[in-house]
This record gives structure tokens, C-alpha cells and sequence, in this order.
């Protein structure tokens, strides 16, 4: 009773007393965002059921064991809830400190260059490294870390900006000031971790690095100056910077290089083939639009209502990768159109919760970093489902939470839990009244 009355108090406004009614004018109680945790918790279980259903056949034929991949999804889902709720009930604002910030994307770019230097290439790409018997796939984290060093970044220079550290001589050079450290430094920071990932080559983490990277730049309130300034000198730094580097190179590396992303080619290809009815036009052969053609049977053969959970016949080795890539084909066949749709609707959700968290932030660390993780999981999500349904080429995006990938869920839960972090910590607290 004690430590509740204490609270009371400090979270005390205003004290009313007009002879009659005696009012305290307070701070609404911290709560985490049940609508997120409702949703996540959902798609965690409806995740593991369809892993398990689309991952059966491959995983007694290759394991010996149809429980397989879903155990081993289950044991990194679990290690990411435990991970999300200790983040959860931490305040957001401890994690709102320079160290973390610049640890984050030194580790970000320290695990990019070790996949691509050692990393194993797997279907064209060097994606992934092998750490105590476990393949790793550190462009997931560079995800989490992109994001948090945006915000880390920005909330460092306005601080900087309060304490009058950064001002300059006159009003000219303290717009340019402005315009570098707002535009031009962040941005050439994540663009060579951007460079460094496009050249393993990873082009699907390349374009939601650059999404979110977008929008979380966009969430900062930076002065339309400074985007001009400072966006027209990061782009003059990369063009000269570019074409230096590629009049100095050799040309056997330029030749490696292009050989280097023969599979993106190949790729827009099997898109261009399966969206054209002209013969001649198609330049990608049967055994390279296979998949992507499979995922199409998938789809269409489950209609409205899908036929039945466990009776899909894609998934019995006709469709490659229908527990990870293509998770969401399997659904649509077993499931049908309302399965595929209760998928969507379950992101569309979550985006809004998310963004509303965002909304409602109390500072601008929160804002940023809610909304690029908001954004991460719903823009990964609908790649994914625009691979399936080939509105979009190949680009080997899992589906959070659905598709079999331990390190990536680990992640996501890792994000879900810092939205929640700042939903209970980080958001703006409403004022009402108690008559005492």
C-alpha cells in the first residue's frame, strides 16, 4: 500500500481542492500494448502448426524425424520470447546511450564482412557462417542493428544540439553542419553496410535495409535543408567514390563481380517469364521458373477454403522450400484464400499497433526505433507473400514467424520485444483525475 501511495505521488500533476471535491490530476498506470502481444502470440502458434505441416515430408525424409525443423524453430522462438521479455520490462531509455548505438553497427558491419569474406554460399549467395555447429545468418541482425543505430544516432545529435555542442560560427556553416550530421554522415555510415551486404551478394536484405533505413530517416523530423544539402552531397560522395573505385579495379574483379550477381539476373528472368505470354521473350528455361511455377499450384489449388490442413500435395517434395520460402503457398493450398488472407490481416494488424505505439512515442529514440521495427517485420512479411503469389521476382525473404528460420525469429523477437519496451515505457502518458 505504501509503494502504491508513492507512486501516486510521484506521478502527481496537479492537486485540486474547490471545498467540495478534492481531485488529484495524475499520470495514467505503464502498460505493455496487449494488442501486440495478442498478435505476435497468435502468429507464433498459427506459425508453428503450418511449419509443422508444410516441413513433415522433408523432415523425415532428411531427418528421420517429421518434428524436426518445428522443434528446432520452438527452441529458438522460445530463447526469443524469454530475450523479448526481459527486454520488455527493461525502460527504453536504458538502452538510449552512445556505447549501444556504436557497438550495434560495429558488430552489424564486423558480421557482414565475416559472411562475406567466410562466409558458405548457398543458392548464389554467402549468406551464412557456422558458429559452434549452428549456420548463422548475420544480415538478421543487421537488420535489428541497422535500425537501432538510426535511432541511437538521432537522438544522440539532438541531444548534442540541446547542450549547445554543436553549433557553428555563423547561420551558413551551421546549416551545412546540420545537413552532414543529419544527412550526410548516418548516411554514408549505412550505405557501406548497405555496400558490404550487396556484395555477398544478399539483394533481398539489401532492399529492406534500404526500406527501413528510409523510413526511419523520414521519422526523424530532419529540416527539408538538410535533405537537400546534405542528400546532394552523399550523393556526390558516392558517385565520385563510385567511380574511382570501379576505374581502379581490375578487370578480372569486374568480371568476378558481375559474375557475382548472375543469380539477381536470373532471377528477374524467372519474373519476366512468368509474367509474359510471348515465347520468345522468356529467357529463363522450365527448371528455373519451376519453383516459382509450383508456388502458383500451390495457391490456386487451394481456392476458397483450401483442401484441409496436412492434405496439401505441394509440399511432398514437388514445391523446394515449402517450409521456408514458400510457407505461404502451403498455407493457401491447405488453407485456402481465408488462410492466406487471416495471414495478412494478422500483419496489417500488427503494422497498425505498431505504428500507433510509434505514434503515441514520447521521444524521438522511441519513435524511430518502434517505427523501423514495425516496419521491418510487415515489409519482410509482404516480400515474402509477393514471392509467392509472384508479384515480385525471387528473393529468398522468409515469412517472420511462419517460415522455418531459427536465427531469424530469434531477431524478430528481439524487435517485438523493444516495441513493447517502448509501449510500456517509451509512450506518452495520458492525465486523468482521482477524487481522493
Amino acid at each position: 500500500m505504501k509503494r502504491k501511495m508513492k507512486d501516486l505521488v510521484s506521478d502527481t500533476i496537479a492537486y485540486e481542492d474547490d471545498g467540495s471535491v478534492k481531485t488529484l490530476d495524475v499520470y495514467a498506470p505503464r502498460h505493455v500494448n496487449i494488442g501486440i502481444i495478442v498478435i505476435v502470440t497468435l502468429m507464433m502458434a498459427f506459425g508453428l502448426v503450418m511449419l509443422f505441416s508444410a516441413s513433415m515430408p522433408k523432415a523425415y525424409t532428411s531427418q528421420g524425424n517429421s518434428m524436426y525443423y518445428v522443434i528446432q524453430q520452438g527452441r529458438f522462438l522460445i530463447l526469443g520470447f524469454v530475450a523479448a521479455v526481459v527486454i520488455t520490462f527493461l525502460p527504453i531509455k536504458w538502452f538510449d546511450k552512445w556505447p549501444f548505438f556504436v557497438a550495434m553497427y560495429v558488430l552489424a558491419v564486423g558480421m557482414a564482412v565475416l559472411t562475406m569474406v567466410k562466409g558458405s554460399v548457398i543458392n548464389g549467395s554467402r549468406r551464412w557462417i557456422l558458429i559452434g555447429g549452428v549456420s548463422f545468418q548475420p544480415s538478421e541482425f543487421v537488420k535489428v542493428a541497422i535500425v537501432f543505430f538510426i535511432a541511437g544516432y538521432r537522438s544522440f545529435i539532438q541531444r548534442m544540439r540541446k547542450k549547445g555542442r554543436l553549433r557553428a560560427k555563423n547561420a551558413k556553416l551551421q546549416s551545412m553542419k546540420d545537413a552532414i550530421l543529419d544527412i550526410t554522415l548516418p548516411g554514408i555510415m549505412v550505405l557501406f553496410c548497405l555496400l558490404i551486404v550487396v556484395l555477398q551478394p544478399h539483394m533481398s536484405c539489401f532492399l529492406i535495409l534500404t526500406a527501413i533505413s528510409g523510413i526511419c530517416f523520414l521519422c526523424c523530423g530532419i529540416p527539408l535543408k538538410s535533405w537537400l544539402k546534405g542528400g546532394g552531397l552523399l550523393l556526390a560522395i558516392c558517385i565520385v567514390a563510385g567511380s574511382l573505385l570501379f576505374l581502379a579495379m581490375p578487370t578480372e574483379k569486374k568480371k568476378s563481380l558481375q559474375k557475382n550477381f548472375n543469380h539477381v539476373v536470373t532471377r528477374l528472368n524467372i519474373f519476366a517469364t512468368m509474367n509474359s505470354d510471348d515465347e520468345e521473350e522468356k529467357k529463363a528455361d522450365e527448371d528455373e521458373t519451376y519453383q516459382s511455377e509450383q508456388s502458383i499450384i500451390a495457391i490456386g489449388s487451394g481456392g476458397l477454403t483450401g483442401v484441409g490442413f496436412g492434405n496439401s500435395r505441394q509440399k511432398y517434395m514437388y514445391l523446394p522450400e515449402a517450409h521456408n520460402d514458400y510457407v505461404y503457398s502451403i498455407i493457401c493450398e491447405e488453407l485456402g484464400f481465408l488462410g492466406g488472407l487471416s495471414v495478412m490481416v494478422l500483419f496489417w494488424l500488427f503494422a497498425i499497433c505498431g505504428f500507433m505505439v510509434s505514434w503515441q512515442a514520447d521521444s524521438l529514440y522511441s519513435r524511430v526505433l518502434t517505427a523501423g521495427y514495425t516496419s521491418l517485420l510487415t515489409i519482410q512479411a509482404f516480400l515474402n507473400i509477393g514471392v509467392a503469389i509472384g508479384a515480385i521476382p525471387p528473393t529468398g525473404i522468409t515469412l517472420p514467424f511462419f517460415s522455418y528460420g531459427g536465427t531469424a525469429n530469434f531477431f524478430f523477437m528481439i524487435a517485438v520485444g523493444m516495441i513493447l519496451s517502448v509501449s510500456r515505457t517509451g509512450r506518452k502518458r495520458k492525465i486523468v483525475k482521482l477524487a481522493v
